[in-house]
């Protein structure tokens, strides 16, 4: 029982930086994968000039409305879809007891 107790508060103390940890890695993954399709899809060759002009003014579009997007949403505050520490640590352990068994 005691065992149980420290590491649930070794796992209480982590999950911050753990979730600090995992959202740099999916905002540096979606960051690159955007920078890569943006790169090919403003400088693909088989379509004219003007197309591609095109491209980037909806790209400078698409910019707009998610920089739009999440002002709006920092100025509601958390709101339905926010995610409690408590939920977060239910699932983490879900999926580590998960991948217990299947071992």
């Amino acid at each position: 029982a005691e065992q149980s107790k420290a590491m649930e508060a070794a796992f209480d103390s982590a999950l911050p930086t753990w979730m600090k940890t995992a959202w740099y890695w999916v905002v540096r993954d979606i960051d690159t994968t955007v920078k890569n399709v943006s790169r090919k899809f403003l400088q693909d060759k088989s379509v004219p000039w003007q197309i591609r002009i095109r491209r980037a003014h909806a790209f400078e579009r698409l910019g707009q409305i998610f920089s739009e997007e999440a002002k709006a949403a920092a100025a509601a505050g958390p709101g339905e879809q926010s995610v409690t520490p408590e939920e977060v640590k239910a699932k983490i352990q879900e999926a580590l007891m998960g991948s217990m068994r299947e071992s």
